[in-house]
């Protein structure tokens, strides 16, 4: 399995230890979970903008006096 190795400074460290110990998780587990979920919501919100971008001129073409 692929594996990348991060380096932190020791603050960063102690929040993660800390983040992932009120989780119940291994440090490496939560840093593997908070960046897969990272991706995750940029693909989503990626995926919203262009949903918007593809709708909004039909918006506003039916509520031109609503989108000032």
């Amino acid at each position: 399995m692929p594996a990348l190795n991060i380096e932190f400074s020791e603050a960063e460290m102690a929040r993660l230890r800390e983040r992932a110990t009120i989780t119940g998780k291994s440090l490496k587990q939560h840093v593997h979970d908070v960046t897969v979920q990272e991706a995750d919501r940029i693909a989503f919100v990626e995926g919203a903008v262009a949903e918007a971008t593809r709708i909004l001129p039909g918006v506003t073409e039916r509520f031109p006096e609503g989108m000032r």
